[in-house]
C-alpha cells in the first residue's frame, strides 16, 4: 500500500537520518517486530529496555511510511468524543482509554528526554473548538462534563476568551492542559539508535512475506528467503498490517497536510493544539521554526493516485481554512503533502493477540496514532513477558 505522497515536510526538514542494513541471513531473536515506523520503534524500545532481544524489519526505509507524514500531535483525546465513548463502551472502560492516552504523553515526555537526537518534544495545551453555535451545546459541554467527571483539567472557554487567548474566533472551546507535539521522525531514528545500543538490531528494505505460528514461537521468512526464528512476533506494519488478518477491522481513508513558510512574529495559536468540532475536522500546530502545521480535508479513499492528484487543490483549500482563521497573518503554503489513516468504529485501536498467543497486533490508529503506538508499547511488553495487560480487554479484538 502507498502510505504516504512523495514530500512530507518531516524528510524534507530531516533528510536521511541513518543507515540501516537489510537483512542477508538467517536470524533468530526473542521477538521480531514486523514495522520500522514510529510504532515499531517505541515497542521496540520498551522491550529493548526489559532486556528482550529484539529484531526490526521494514521493507522500506526506517520511518518512511506513515510516521513520515505525521503531524505529530500528541493528545489524549481521541477521534471520538468521551462522552460518546461512554455510551459506545461504558463509562469505566472509556475513561480508562482517556487516561492510559493520559499518561502516554508523560510516557514520551520520558522517552524523548532519555534518548540521543532531537526529537524536539514539547508539551502544548490542547484547544478543541466549536466550529458553529450548534456545536457548543451538541458536543463541547457534554465532552467538558464527561472530562471533568473524569478527572482531566480543562475549562469551558467562551468566545472572548477564545479570541483573547489563542486570536481566532470561535463560539467556545474546551482548554485542555495535557498536550504535546514532537518530530516524528527524529523521534523513530533515536529509538531505533537506542535499541541497537540496547544490543537489538534493526533491518530496513526487508520485506516479511509471512510466517508460521506454533506453540514455542514463530518462524517467518522474508522475501529473499531468508528465516527468522522468534518466540513472539508483533505486526506494527499499520494499514498494511490488514492483509494479515482474516477479518476486516479498520476503514481507510486519505488526509491532507501542509506546512506554511515561516511566519515572522505569528501569534498563530500560541503554543496550542488546536483542532474543531465539525468533521473532517481541521487541525494546526506551530513548529519550532515558526511555520504552521495543519492537516484535514479528508477524503474516504485509499488509492495512492486518486488521493495524489488531490494534494495541490486540498493544500489551497487548507491555506485559505487558516487564512480564515487568522486573518491577519501572512500565511502562505510551502509544503503540501497526503497520507493514508484508518478508522475504526469506536475510535480505538486493535491492540493484542489473532490467531495465536505469539503473534501480536498493534494497529488502527486514528488520529492520535503515537499516543495509541504508546500504550501498545506497554500492553505488548506485558504480553511477551507472560503476564495478562489488565487494559488488554478495551483494545482486544474480542471486544464488542
Amino acid at each position: 500500500m502507498d502510505l504516504r505522497s512523495d514530500t512530507p515536510y518531516w524528510l524534507i526538514r530531516n533528510g536521511y537520518l541513518s543507515d540501516y542494513p537489510p537483512l542477508r541471513r538467517d536470524l533468530a531473536t526473542d521477538v521480531l517486530i514486523v514495522g520500522g515506523g514510529i510504532t515499531g520503534a517505541l515497542i521496540g524500545h520498551r522491550l529493548a529496555m526489559n532486556g528482550v532481544d529484539v529484531a526490526i524489519v521494514d521493507r522500506r526505509h526506517i520511518g518512511f511510511g506513515s510516521t513520515s507524514a505525521s503531524t505529530c500531535f500528541l493528545q489524549y483525546e481521541i477521534d471520538v468524543p468521551l462522552f460518546e465513548l461512554s455510551e459506545k463502551i461504558g463509562v469505566k472502560d472509556a475513561s480508562r482509554a482517556y487516561r492510559l492516552c493520559a499518561d502516554a504523553i508523560d510516557d514520551l515526555a520520558s522517552i524523548c528526554n532519555g534518548i540521543t537526537g532531537a526529537a524536539e518534544f514539547r508539551r502544548q495545551p490542547s484547544l478543541w473548538f466549536a466550529s458553529s453555535d450548534r456545536d457548543v451545546a451538541a458536543k463541547l459541554e457534554p465532552e467538558f462534563a464527561a472530562r471533568r467527571d473524569a478527572g482531566f483539567d480543562v475549562r469551558l472557554l467562551d468566545r472572548d476568551e477564545v479570541r483573547a487567548q489563542f486570536g481566532f474566533d470561535a463560539p467556545a472551546g474546551l482548554l485542555s492542559a495535557l498536550g504535546a507535539s514532537c518530530d516524528p521522525f527524529r523521534l523513530t531514528n533515536g529509538l531505533m539508535q537506542a535499541i541497537r545500543r540496547l544490543g537489538g538490531n534493526v533491518y530496513d528494505q526487508t520485506t516479511v512475506e509471512g510466517w508460521t505460528a506454533r506453540s514455542r514461537g514463530v518462524d517467518a521468512v522474508t522475501r529473499e528467503g531468508f528465516r527468522i526464528s522468534a518466540k513472539h512476533l508483533v505486526v506494527a506494519a499499520g494499514y498494511e498490517s490488514q492483509r494479515w488478518l482474516d477479518r476486516k477491522v479498520t476503514r481507510f481513508r486519505s488526509t491532507y497536510a501542509i506546512a506554511t513558510k515561516p511566519i515572522a512574529n505569528a501569534d498563530g495559536p500560541r503554543g496550542a493544539l488546536l483542532w474543531e468540532t465539525r468533521r473532517p475536522y481541521l487541525y494546526l500546530r506551530a513548529t519550532e521554526d515558526g511555520r504552521l502545521l495543519a492537516g484535514g480535508r479528508d477524503v474516504a479513499f485509499s488509492d495512492g493516485r486518486r488521493r495524489d492528484r488531490l494534494i495541490g487543490a486540498k493544500g489551497r483549500a487548507l491555506v485559505s481554512d487558516l487564512r480564515k482563521l487568522f486573518p491577519s497573518l501572512g500565511i502562505d503554503l510551502d509544503f503540501a503533502w497526503a497520507g493514508t489513516f484508518a478508522e475504526t468504529p469506536d475510535g480505538l485501536p486493535y491492540i493484542g493477540s489473532a490467531g495465536s498467543r505469539r503473534v501480536h497486533f498493534a494497529l488502527g490508529y486514528g488520529g492520535n496514532g503515537i499516543t495509541f503506538s504508546s500504550v501498545a508499547a506497554n500492553l505488548i511488553a506485558d504480553s511477551v513477558a507472560g503476564r495478562k495487560p489488565p487494559d488488554g480487554r478495551i483494545f482486544g479484538f474480542d471486544r464488542r
